[in-house]
């Protein structure tokens, strides 16, 4: 086998070892680092967002409607991309509103349980964050028995969707799978640049000289068949220099 084709043969076969790395193993690796750093965006941004209904009704200072207009202009400000659900303990303070109760099982099960929690749909990723009650919630939320919400208890959910089209056009995306194709198509093309000159410079004219001292052998034995002539062994007729070029052709044969 040609020296050419050996090198051929080893660079696929380590190309092809790279692709089933990248496919079976660099990709869902990427792409779950990415959904681990968007889901904990989207866990930083309710816990900011828990703040800052703490700061409101911290400022409101025990004004009821103060607080829930705020809340209420939350909800409605559609750059505000979180929905609000009521717990049942604000069911029985304030009254039953349909679009403000759980819409599901998944939403039912976090308010019950008080531990937030992520799910896939079709179309998104839905995160479940229970708001929890602090010490100025229980000025406001007291129930039918004069008792104050107890601390920790779930007041109501923040539920925010995202898109699943947002993991791909995500920033970290970008670093995790197009930074890493343009890398991987640079070195392919370094690869390339490093194979051609030795394909070029070296394996070309190598191959060119076996090709022309076979040819000469062969017009040598050709010529002698003419000439009837008794040839001796190739030891002993062959000149010094044609036994060097042959030596050079039986052993690129036998590689």
């Amino acid at each position: 086998m040609k020296i050419s084709t050996r090198l051929w043969i080893v660079v696929t076969a380590v190309l092809t070892l790279a692709s089933i790395a990248i496919k079976f193993y660099f990709l869902p690796a990427a792409e779950r680092f990415t959904r681990l750093s968007v889901e904990e965006q989207i866990h930083r941004d309710m816990v900011a967002f828990e703040k800052i209904i703490g700061v409101v009704v911290t400022a409101a200072n025990g004004d009821k409607e103060y607080v829930r207009r705020a809340l209420y202009a939350i909800s409605a400000d559609k750059s505000i991309p979180i929905e609000l659900r009521r717990s049942e303990f604000l069911n029985s303070q304030f009254g039953v509103r349909k679009d403000r109760q759980p819409q599901n099982d998944f939403e039912k099960q976090v308010l019950q349980s008080a531990q937030a929690a992520f799910r896939e749909t079709d179309q998104f990723i839905e995160y479940a964050y229970p708001l929890k009650a602090q010490t100025v919630c229980q000025t406001c939320h007291v129930g039918a028995d004069n008792k104050a919400i107890p601390l920790g208890q779930p007041v109501g959910l923040a539920i925010r969707r995202l898109p699943l089209t947002a993991l791909s056009e995500s920033r970290i995306s970008y670093f995790t799978l197009d930074l890493f194709w343009e890398n991987f198509g640079l070195l392919m093309a370094c690869v390339l640049g490093i194979l051609l000159p030795i394909w070029l410079w070296v394996l070309r004219p190598l191959n060119k000289l076996a090709l022309d001292s076979e040819e000469i052998l062969l017009r040598r034995e050709m010529n002698d068949e003419t000439d009837k002539t008794v040839l001796l062994p190739e030891s002993e007729h062959m000149p010094e220099e044609w036994q060097s070029i042959r030596r050079i052709i039986d052993d690129a044969r036998d590689k």
